[in-house]
Formats: structure tokens, sequence, C-alpha cells
């Protein structure tokens, strides 16, 4: 609940003309973002933690021509907003031109924002911790029945995002968001579940608990896996690991432009399976997008590969500008060295289900989560990581032994090219997408764990 912290549009709005009469800059730019987090965490099936986070931060941007200053404050009153205001005057006055930057966006470039569906929910931005604590309960019941030790978290929270220019943009939007992490650990073994929802009460807290515990009893004393290339299965947690790093190496007009991204130069080719398309989606009913971005351009889907072809990558008024394209909406706050990054990657389904996938794989291993995963080539898109929390042979259609956890190094593209999808979407942090079935995955070494 956000006690003395108002998330009011109206006494957020009123902040923001605050900045604007006070600036005598030629444009300028006001982002006020307040948050009311809480998070629980639990080990040996008990909390060992419970904390919650009030915070409210307020960047203004000022910007003289061609020369741009940032400055911020979690300070509301008047003279902070003074002081931060001459801040970003100053420090305007002092940077270099850019010669490329266009200026701020104009009410009609920005377009009119479409809110996306159920984005906010009255019990979410309210829980108490003791509801948090009674869904760690649940899971420790179920743990307990298994004779296992669970360790993760339990959050919610409540964000509400106002922003405007002197231009006339004014923006505003307010969700919620709940999470569920939970790592299942025996003696030998380990499993994982995960949830993420709008709404904290369609967190399905018990059945998750029930997925890790399974997982982390039926991997019990792994048997070892020699190196080599396998059919892997990557769950929906593993998969969006994996498929990650592809948002910020390749989809961002800023190494489209600079050439480090794998699609540059290769607009219009085929580049992956041409059972393959992502997109960016913000409205994705599973999702957690917002309808604008972080200049008040209203966000545009954006079909990223398509069957296979490259179709296009995000841009923000900057790179829209310099590279003479649409902007589609995906600025980042300022100040801000990624460029513009798609934030809700929607990955199509297939036409299978998981249970298929497996039944018709001879032989082959599948990965529930990966991590410690490192970028080795960014043009290749080959990156270096590992298995943990469940690792499984598959022999004749079947789900069979545990595995020890494997190292693999591998081109996201170049799996993406023998690959197929499972039809159920689920989301993983901020990507929706289904389950993958991969051909020749290159396993390079075991673990220890």
């Amino acid at each position: 609940m956000l006690g003395e912290i108002t998330s009011d549009r109206g006494e957020l709005e009123a902040i923001l003309e605050r900045v604007f009469a006070r600036s005598q800059a030629d444009q300028t730019e006001a982002l006020l973002y307040v948050s009311d987090s809480a998070l629980t965490r639990f080990t040996h099936n008990s909390i060992h933690e419970n904390v919650s986070e009030l915070n409210r931060n307020l960047s203004v941007r000022a910007v003289f021509g061609k020369r741009v200053g940032v400055a911020s404050t979690d300070k509301l009153d008047a003279d902070s907003i003074a002081a931060v205001v001459e801040r970003a005057t100053e420090i305007a006055k002092l940077s270099p031109e850019d010669k490329d930057f266009p200026g701020l966006p104009s009410p009609a470039a920005a377009g009119i924002p479409h809110d996306p569906p159920h984005p906010y929910d009255e019990v979410t931005a309210r829980l108490s911790a003791d509801a948090r604590a009674s869904a760690v309960a649940e899971i420790a019941r179920v743990m307990n029945r298994h004779e296992l030790d669970a360790a993760g978290f339990v959050s919610s929270r409540s964000d509400a995002l106002a922003l405007g220019n002197s231009l006339g943009i004014r923006r505003y939007f307010k969700s919620t968001d709940a999470a569920l992490n939970i790592k299942a650990i025996g003696e030998t073994s380990s499993g994982y579940g995960e949830g993420f929802a709008r709404s904290f009460a369609d967190l399905p807290f018990a059945e998750l608990a029930e997925r890790a515990a399974k997982k982390a009893v039926d991997s019990a004393n792994p048997q070892v896996l020699a190196p080599g290339k396998y059919t892997v299965i990557l769950e929906p947690p593993a998969f969006h690991e994996f498929v990650g790093y592809l948002s910020w190496i390749g989809f961002g007009a800023q190494p489209f432009e600079e050439g480090s991204s794998f699609m540059a130069g290769r607009l219009s080719e085929k580049i992956v399976g041409d059972n393959v398309t992502i997109r960016d989606d913000y409205a994705h009913p599973k999702g957690d997008g917002m309808p604008f971005d972080f200049e008040g351009v209203a966000r545009q889907p954006v079909t990223l590969i398509e069957r296979g072809i490259a179709k296009d990558v995000v841009y923000d008024s900057y790179y829209a500008a310099k590279l003479r394209h649409a902007n589609t909406g995906h600025a980042l706050p300022a100040p801000n060295s990624e460029g513009p990054l798609p934030l809700n990657i929607v990955i199509e389904p297939g036409s299978k289900s998981i249970e298929q996938l497996i039944a018709e794989t001879k032989n082959g291993v599948l990965v529930t989560r990966s991590w410690y995963i490192r970028l080795v080539d960014q043009k290749k898109t080959l990156i270096t990581g590992m298995t943990r929390d469940g690792l499984f042979s598959i022999k004749d259609g079947k789900v069979g032994p545990g595995l020890k956890n494997m190292r693999f190094n591998e081109s996201i593209v170049g799996a993406l090219g023998r690959c197929e999808l499972a039809k159920e979407l689920a989301r993983s942090d901020s990507y929706v997408l289904p389950a993958v079935k991969i051909e020749g995955f290159h396993f390079t070494s075991g673990t220890e764990f």
C-alpha cells in the first residue's frame, strides 16, 4: 500500500507541471515513477526475510538546442524540484552538442496509446505480508510432504508512472504484478517452479510447488551425461534465459545501426527456421507491458522475425530520426547507453504439445532451467551457460532419470534454425514463450553439481 507516497494521477501530474513551470530550457521532459514493492524470501521451508520498499524518482531532461542534460531526485518538495531542474540545466549547457538529436517527441508524433488488458489489481496493490506468508506456507506443506527443502521468494508490487514534456505530452500508467520463485532442494538434486501474473490471486502456489518438488524427486542421484550434441527440449524458463540475449544484442536500432546486430544487413533474409516468429507486443494478455515508452510515445507491436525472415528492429525518437524510420515507441529512460530495446518479447507457439515433443524424441535431454549465461560472440549470437534445477534424459519418448548439470556453447540464431516449438505459452519474467525442441544442441562439459 502506497502510504504517504501517492500514486494519484492528478497529484503526480501536478508535480510534472511544477517542473515545466520552473524550467527555462528550450524543451523539458519529466518522468515521475512511484513504486510500492514487497518481497518475502524463504529457505529451508521457512520465511527468513520480509522486506518492503516505497520508492519514488523524478527524472528531468533539459534540452538546449542539441545539448541535453538529465538529473534525478527522490525528493519532491519545491526546493528539490527547483534543484533537480537546475542540475539538468547545468548538465545540458556543459554537454557537447549531438547533431543527431531530433528534439523531444510532440503529441502528434507520439500517437495515442491503448492500454493493455487488466494491468492493475487492487488486491495485489494492497497485499499484506500475511498473504505472502500464507503462500509460503502452502509451498512448505508440499515440500515437507516430499521431504525436501525449498528456497525462493514471493513478491508483489504496485507501480505508477507519470511523464510528460513541455511540448504537451502527458502520460500516466498504473499497474500491479506478482511473482513466485521456488527451488526445491534434495540431497543430490533440485527442481524449479516459477509464476508471474498481474494479479496475486492468479498464481497457483501449490501447483508450482508440486512441479518443483517432482523435478527434485525425479532427478535424485543424477547420472553423468557425456559431452556432445543432443536433441534437447528447453522448458519456458530455460528458453527465456537462452533467447533473452537477443533483445539487447540484436533487436534494437542501436546495435543494428552500429553493425554489431545479427540483424544488420540481413533484413528480408531468412535467418532462422520458417516456423519461428518473434515479436515485441506490450499488449499480450499474458505479459506485463506498458502502452507507451519512456518518452511518452505509443508502443507499437513490432514483428522482429516472421516465419524465419528478419523483418525489423525497434526504434525510439533518436534512432527513428537518425535512420529515417518510424518510431516504434521503445525508448528507455534517459540517459540510456543501450538505445531502444524490446521489453515484451513474444515467441509464437507451434502446433504440438510439449508432451508430444517429448513422445517424439528417441534420445534427448529435457532442460528445466538455464543460468550463468555469458555472451561469447555477439554477431554470431554465440553464448555459453549451464543447466540447473532439473536436467533429465529422454529415452524412447519418455522422461528418464535425472542427469548431472551440463555446460553448453550454442548459437541462439543457429539453434532457432533447427527447432520445433510447443503450442503452450507461458510467461517467464517479461517474456511470453513456449517450450522448444532443438536438434544438435551442444553440451561441452559436465559440472560438479
